[in-house]
């Protein structure tokens, strides 16, 4: 049980910086909309 609990975890971990990675290598306007925020 505790296992499957933590795979899911796992798998939501991964999705979520899977999307961020994807959203990373947009080039361009959002790379500058990025830098603008900081």
């Amino acid at each position: 049980i505790m296992a499957g609990r933590t795979n899911a975890q796992i798998a939501e971990a991964l999705a979520t910086l899977v999307g961020i990675m994807a959203r990373d290598h947009q080039p361009g306007l959002e790379d500058e909309a990025r830098l603008e925020r900081f």
